[in-house]
């Protein structure tokens, strides 16, 4: 039986397909407890399955030219947002067969010159491309968060994408793109803050400002809050699950008693409150009409 440390050398560095894995084992080492199956026809050492081995796995079973999009094209550019499970998305060559598989969401769709771009991971959507095809992909809540992490990784611009989607006017979803590219905001340095900002809006409070620097009255820096309304001196943090630790705590604790000191009221949104969202809009609107206008 293969031991793990029997792997050969070329089998060791990633994902390979069957073809290349039976150039230096056989079938039933192949099938043992050194390999495991990422997909049909691609494998890897056993151990960690990341979301690059799935994408790398996938690319090499599929046809040349396949280039990788949507969320699969967010990991690409660098945006961590896809999990191991989810399917690698990928659009395939016009004319290609490409098998079904439960691990791969093919599409075929039209790419026009400037739309892909050859990165380290393989082909990839442009972020113009990427962009349109995410905003158009599902509803503003779950769109939105993916997008502000694309501009703050590549700075794209909204007219970039909108010049892009003027060249593709027939396409299905389409008037999703404009409306969902109005909401971005870099500033944002998580999908639940994203979510947050997106939900205020949405019910028709003023837009905050994403990762505000709170600084005393001599100018030294007091905090970055997550959203806020300078005018007002009102911060809204999300309060994650880490911040369940005990030291977490205590340092939360410092720094929102330092903001306070400042002039500024923070309502603290977590987990539990964000479920009930007409709570949370109901919360923020009261201190904002409650706060004064700084002068």
């Amino acid at each position: 039986m293969t031991r793990p440390h029997d792997v050969p050398s070329p089998l060791a560095r990633g994902p390979f397909t069957r073809a290349a894995g039976l150039a230096h084992v056989s079938p039933d080492d192949l099938r043992g407890p050194s390999y495991q199956r990422l997909l049909r026809g691609a494998h890897q050492a056993t151990g960690d399955v990341s979301t690059t081995a799935r994408i790398t796995a996938a690319l090499a079973v599929l046809p040349p030219g396949t280039v990788l999009a949507g969320r699969s094209a967010l990991w690409s550019w660098g945006v961590r947002l896809a999990s191991p499970t989810e399917p690698v998305d990928v659009i395939v060559p016009p004319g290609s067969r490409a098998r079904r598989r439960a691990e791969i969401r093919v599409r075929r769709d039209t790419l026009l010159p400037g739309e892909v771009l050859s990165l380290p991971l393989g082909l990839t959507t442009s972020p113009e491309r990427t962009a349109f095809d995410v905003a158009r992909s599902a509803p503003a809540m779950t769109a939105v968060p993916m997008l502000d992490q694309l501009v703050r990784a590549t700075r794209l611009r909204q007219e970039e994408v909108l010049a892009l989607a003027a060249r593709h006017r027939h396409t299905r979803w389409l008037s999703r793109v404009e409306p969902a590219l109005a909401l971005v905001d870099a500033g944002a340095e998580s999908v639940r803050e994203s979510q947050l900002r997106l939900v205020l809006v949405e019910a028709g409070l003023p837009v905050p400002v994403a990762q505000h620097v709170i600084l005393d009255a001599d100018g030294r820096f007091v905090a970055r809050t997550d959203l806020a309304w300078p005018e007002l001196r009102v911060a809204c943090e999300y309060d994650g699950a880490h911040h369940d630790e005990r030291g977490q705590v205590i340092r939360d604790r410092a720094r929102l008693n330092a903001i306070r000191r400042a002039g500024w009221t923070v309502v603290v949104v977590d987990a539990a409150q964000f479920a009930r969202r007409h709570e949370v809009v109901a919360m923020v609107r009261a201190v904002l009409a409650q706060a004064r206008p700084n002068r």
